[in-house]
């Protein structure tokens, strides 16, 4: 397993990465998610041997992996890291970058360049390929390498959806045909809800949550765990009063939130219900977006009818809120 023990590392006055320990299994999809300059980049080139760490250890089967200090060429044979950009050499042709690289035999590689979908762009140049086909080569290079971990930062970041759903089935068949195990750094739920196994969250360096996409998602830690992972809204405390009247009274210090999914829009008064008016109506995809007001207050909520009108007026009901000690 991949097992990282009480890491650091001192970045700025501004920012470090503080002590931070976790284990990784084989065949297990773990996934680091913060905002930008949380310390996802920093962790997974510490893991990668690209950097040296202050303090802790990272070990992959056993085996220690060695800083940039310690050996000549910084990384470690057993781990590979793909990162936003391609960085493909210019002016080559894509077969001769493989040509170079290549240590497999012909027909393992041909199954390669398959399952990553490249096969097609043997004979062109970097500037005649897309953003989302240079990941796709930058990941055959990596892969040809054989690692048994793959680090991933951000490989999403810079695709169109059509490219993201294309590297997605890509990360899928390899890991699961090639025996890789994956670790995945992002700043976008849906990049990772329906992938990972388990998330580590990262806040200003610290590793501050643990635990299934779907438990973190529903008991989030703090108001930025919640939201990190999903559309969240601060109550007022007179709402919250009228929404959560016997909680409130126990929490009154406290900031309340809810996210979309636990508003209710009703015709009828109903108890804890809040008189409420449908500003407007938009498409979102799949569901339409109602923006109401209530309160003084704005609220929204997704539904998959548009039967709902601006300047309706109705009651709003919460199902559900979170209380945290900080907004």
């Amino acid at each position: 397993m991949l097992s990282v023990t009480e890491l650091s590392k001192y970045i700025s006055p501004d920012f470090q990465l503080s002590p931070i320990t976790f284990n990784q299994v084989p065949g297990e999809n773990l996934a680091l998610i913060g905002v930008s300059g949380s310390g996802k980049s920093t962790l997974l080139q510490l893991i990668a041997g690209w950097q040296q760490p202050d303090t802790g250890s990272i070990t992959l089967f056993s085996e220690r992996i060695k800083g940039p200090q310690e050996q000549l060429v910084p990384g470690h044979p057993g781990l590979a890291i793909l990162e936003q950009s391609s960085h493909l050499p210019h002016y080559y042709y894509i077969r001769d970058l493989f040509q170079y690289a290549n240590v497999w035999e012909t027909s393992l590689a041909r199954n390669l360049f398959s399952l990553c979908r490249i096969e097609h762009l043997m004979n062109r140049k970097h500037h005649e390929i897309s953003g989302g086909e240079q990941q796709r080569i930058a990941l055959a290079l990596l892969l040809i390498t054989s690692p048994r971990w793959l680090l991933l930062d951000e490989p999403f970041s810079h695709l169109d959806l059509t490219n993201k759903k294309i590297l997605q089935q890509v990360l899928a068949d390899v890991t699961r045909k090639l025996n890789i195990t994956c670790l995945l750094c992002s700043h976008n739920p849906d990049d990772i809800f329906a992938w990972a196994h388990r998330l580590l969250v990262l806040e200003n360096g610290n590793l501050v949550q643990v635990g299934s996409p779907e438990a973190i998602y529903h008991s989030p830690q703090n108001s930025y765990v919640a939201g990190l992972l999903g559309d969240f809204y601060p109550l007022s405390p007179e709402l919250a009063q009228v929404f959560f009247p016997e909680k409130f009274a126990l929490n009154t210090a406290n900031c309340w939130m809810v996210r979309p999914e636990h508003l209710l829009f009703q015709v009828e008064s109903t108890h804890h219900a809040v008189k409420a008016t449908i500003l407007q109506v938009t498409l979102a995809g799949r569901d339409y977006k109602v923006d109401l007001e209530v309160m003084e207050q704005q609220l929204s909520f997704y539904t998959q009818t548009n039967s709902l009108k601006a300047g309706t007026k109705g009651y709003l009901l919460a199902t559900n809120g979170y209380c945290f000690p900080d907004c």
